[in-house]
């Protein structure tokens, strides 16, 4: 079963599983986790998780409401005991009352980030340094999802003056062809996982663009994380082209007229497959799954910021 086949099977059985408690944005959110962790979503097992944390956590907690059913399925597709993980997000969630992390929105995804990391205290002591470096130089384009970015990024990287340089050379060259965004600013920071030069790596960030832009593919600004995650893990290739192109071609035969999530699905399932079967030593060491939630946690404040704007309802 391909990822994109994955994809769409968990996103059947979510939809029946939810029913009318979310947009189909966080649905798509929720089934590209089972996609990328190739594991099936099982209705039973999801809903005993959600059991799992109304009983262990209060009514007004920031883990519970329909829009955390998407940091729930994270849990739920990574980790085969889905109790125990609860319980260490939750534990973990302690240390986030400190500054800068204390009132995000993103405290579950945060709180998963520090699942399984040596000396969680120190880590977020160097997140927020570098979070810190991030405002300094960057005071506009900087938000609460870099607090996600910079704490995937000090456990990858030991040396945070030198991290911070790298990311400094990748957005200087981006910036000169691309568009100022936070977007762009997460790129430079995806990039630095790349074991090319920043020259290196931006060329071919671009190169991709290029060529998806030949075949009628049209990357927007939302859809660059996703297109640097690709760039990193393979070269611009007529496989992988062909293997966006399916999808895309798909995802809008599905939904004529309300179809621009298909890009960005298209290139988060793509490079699963090409890190699975190419990229096995980035696997191992578990970039890929920082750069997912980091991606995921942006998208899904975003969706959440929209509906917010939008309705009064609250879950």
């Amino acid at each position: 079963m391909t990822r994109y086949e994955r994809y769409v099977e968990a996103l059947e059985a979510i939809k029946t599983a939810t029913k009318w408690e979310l947009t189909d944005d966080f649905r798509r959110l929720m089934a590209v986790h089972y996609a990328i962790h190739d594991t099936p979503f099982e209705a039973s097992r999801f809903s005993n998780a959600r059991d799992v944390l109304k009983q262990k956590t209060k009514m007004f907690s920031k883990f519970r409401g329909s829009q955390n059913l998407v940091w729930l399925s994270f849990l739920d597709a990574k980790y085969e005991d889905i109790g125990t993980a609860i319980d260490e997000a939750l534990r973990l969630d302690t240390l986030l009352d400190r500054k800068h992390f204390r009132f995000s929105s993103l405290r579950p995804f945060l709180a998963n980030q520090l699942i399984n990391v040596e000396e969680p205290d120190r880590r977020l002591d160097e997140a927020t340094e570098l979070y810190q470096t991030f405002k300094l130089h960057h005071p506009w384009l900087t938000s609460e999802e870099d607090l996600l970015s910079a704490l995937v990024l000090v456990q990858a990287f030991d040396d945070i003056i030198d991290l911070n340089e790298r990311i400094e050379q990748h957005y200087a060259l981006l910036k000169g062809r691309l568009p100022k965004s936070n977007e762009l600013q997460l790129v430079s920071h995806l990039l630095t996982f790349s074991e090319s030069s920043p020259e290196e790596a931006v060329s071919r960030l671009l190169t991709w663009k290029s060529q998806l832009d030949e075949v009628h593919i049209s990357i927007r600004r939302e859809h660059l994380p996703a297109l640097a995650l690709l760039s990193i893990v393979t070269e611009p290739n007529t496989s992988a082209i062909h293997a966006i192109q399916e999808i895309v071609g798909a995802e809008k035969d599905k939904q004529r007229w309300f179809n621009t999530h298909s890009v960005l699905i298209a290139l988060q399932l793509v490079a699963a497959e090409r890190i699975t079967n190419e990229a096995s030593d980035l696997l191992l060491h578990g970039t890929f799954a920082h750069l997912l939630a980091m991606q995921q946690a942006a998208t899904a404040a975003t969706t959440a910021a929209v509906i917010a704007s939008t309705s009064s309802t609250t879950n």
